[in-house]
């Protein structure tokens, strides 16, 4: 039976930890009791614009445990990582601060834009990094004082044998190791980025990438594994690595587990595996059925800091729910290089124009949702046209695609509909095929039709839909994800955990691609996976705004968005912008439809 999972319970968490804790320390002691500590805050109401920090700092009488846990309850308003609150939406949240037994809130209020009304903050970007040798970058630093000076920085090496920094904060690696550089602002706030510095002068996917979790874990039992079935013997291949590596002995079993397989076969949450793949369309459909546990806050945070926000915000519903492992459902254009340069196609007029004169046809699927409903978006600037917004108990659907931005993507579709050599299909670029628009998913089915036909293949960026080369058709980069069963407690999910962060990880992440070409979605491997021509086309979409990330949606979105384009392609091209209006406003209502 399925089951909605949208509530948290912060009771109910802090109780967890209490009972934990308890159980632990009186280990082989009957009669320990324990007192909650009494925790306070230094501030109990708080007022952030978006994108203001703050620091709450807490204090506790005497318990058990010595680290604060930190909770929000609505992190699409603020989210809170080692005591730092950050105001990301307008609305109200409340900040816990949980040691020891005890608790203390926060009320924070977020609204407009970031004012740092509430004193001293203090940003570095990126919090964690990791270079070669002889590599750099530099600490971005951003923060005021409390009359509103900009703040300056002082930086310093834990280890200037592994890192060095400069006084305008570039750090080097100049040895092998790990080193912390703390930035000590003006103001005085303090933050450290954790450098680790890797030898990766022998090549290939070794041991000199990271594994994301502790080299001495010794986790032991047993776990089940969902994995694509031809990806089988990949997936066994890291599993096998995992226990190398973190000196663990688990037993896994690996099973059949498709990326957009959703709650498919599966009676409920609990015979699904305790680690498993899903696509960023399929979020929502597993956390209804009440498949996917929430992650830790250190690894929340660990992802937004080495993945940027893009990743963060899809790995989210009320909490971080996933793991990002890929981002290889970008769209972009296979052509057959052989026929054209990219220069010469780089315009819709220009594509369609080459088409014809070569006889050949251009491949876009605009009967699947996925294509046109990326396509809609086209005029957007990066910005989507449907949002899904979680609450406690349920969640609410917008969709505004009956806009001017909509009449113009769907005119736009339109047109393409009515070119005498565009298919709705997805066949490599080869022979008859001049270009094919579809996600990065392709690359290894392409290359491979690429080499057995003697084409030649290549990727550009989506074409330009005017001669002004203003705007590109638009389209969605998709994730993909490993979760952890929500079914699962104790060491048990500590130890599926693990795994799911491990299988992100640098040293998978490189695997992966080194065998399968998908999109890492780790910062440090933007330059490695960089000689592949999807993904650099992928970053100059997402450079001028043409790809919008894909973050939670609900089914309706796909199914509603190919019946408006059936609807769209039935306008004469004197339709009304009230015609094309008409069918947008069906669309957004479908999709609204089931907000419950």
């Amino acid at each position: 039976m399925k089951r909605k999972v949208f509530s948290f319970s912060l009771m109910a968490s802090i109780g967890l930890l209490a009972f934990g804790a308890a159980s632990l320390t009186g280990c082989g002691n009957a009669s320990t009791s324990f007192v909650a500590a009494t925790v306070s805050l230094n501030k109990t109401q708080l007022e952030l614009g978006i994108g203001d920090v703050y620091q709450l700092k807490a204090s506790a009488s005497k318990g058990y445990g010595s680290d604060v846990r930190w909770f929000t309850s609505n992190e699409q308003v603020a989210y809170v990582i080692d005591g730092f609150v950050y105001g990301v939406g307008e609305g109200d949240a409340t900040i816990t601060a949980a040691l020891g037994g005890g608790y203390a809130d926060c009320k924070v209020k977020v609204s407009g834009e970031g004012q740092s009304k509430s004193g001293n903050t203090l940003t570095i970007n990126p919090s964690t990094k990791t270079i070669n040798l002889n590599g750099t970058f530099t600490i971005q630093v951003s923060g005021q004082s409390e009359d509103g000076s900009a703040v300056t920085a002082e930086f310093q090496s834990s280890d200037s044998t592994v890192a060095t920094v400069t006084a305008a904060g570039v750090v080097t690696g100049v040895g092998v190791g790990t080193a912390t550089i703390s930035v000590v602002g003006s103001n005085g706030l303090s933050r450290q980025c954790t450098v680790t510095v890797k030898d990766n002068s022998g090549g290939g996917s070794t041991g000199d990438y990271d594994i994301a979790v502790g080299s001495d874990l010794k986790y032991s039992g047993d776990l089940t594994i969902g994995s694509p079935l031809l990806q089988r013997d990949f997936m066994i291949s890291l599993l096998n690595d995992f226990n190398s590596l973190t000196n663990s002995k688990i037993s896994f079993t690996v099973t059949t587990f498709e990326e957009d397989n959703g709650t498919s076969g599966f009676g409920d949450a609990s015979s699904m595996p305790a680690v498993f793949p899903y696509a960023s369309d399929q979020t929502l459909t597993l956390y209804q059925f009440g498949a996917l546990s929430s992650i830790s806050r250190d690894d929340g945070g660990w992802i937004k800091s080495n993945m940027g926000e893009s990743a963060y915000s899809a790995a989210r519903l009320q909490s971080v729910v996933g793991y990002p492992f890929s981002s290889d459902n970008g769209v972009v254009m296979f052509y057959n290089g052989k026929v054209c340069k990219a220069e010469d196609i780089d315009t819709v007029d220009k594509l369609f124009a080459l088409a014809d004169q070569k006889d050949m046809e251009v491949n876009f699927p605009l009967g699947n949702g996925f294509y046109a409903a990326g396509a809609l978006m086209t005029y957007s600037e990066g910005k989507s046209l449907y949002t899904l917004t979680p609450t406690t108990t349920s969640y609410s659907v917008k969709a505004t695609f009956n806009s001017d931005t909509g009449v113009k993507g769907a005119k736009l579709i339109n047109k393409l509909m009515s070119e005498e050599s565009r298919r709705n299909a997805t066949a490599a670029p080869v022979s008859d095929v001049l270009a094919t628009i579809v996600d990065c998913s392709k690359v290894q089915d392409f290359k491979a039709a690429a080499a057995a036909s003697g084409a030649e293949y290549a990727v550009a960026p989506l074409p330009y839909v005017d001669e002004n080369k203003t705007e590109r058709i638009g389209s969605f980069l998709g994730y993909k994800f490993y979760g952890v069963n929500n079914t699962l407690s104790g060491d048990k999910k500590n130890m599926a955990a693990a795994v799911a962060k491990f299988l992100c990880s640098e040293y998978c992440q490189v695997k992966r691609f080194d065998k399968y070409n998908v999109r890492p979605t780790l910062n440090s491997l933007v330059d490695y996976a960089s000689s592949e021509a999807h993904v650099t086309a992928l970053q100059a979409q997402q450079a001028a705004n043409a790809t919008i990330p894909l973050t939670a949606i609900s089914s309706e979105l796909w199914s509603a968005a190919e019946t408006a384009v059936d609807s769209i392609k039935s306008l004469s091209s004197s339709a009304t912008d009230a015609q094309y209006k008409s069918i947008l406003d069906v669309l957004d209502k479908a999709c609204q439809a089931n907000n419950n």
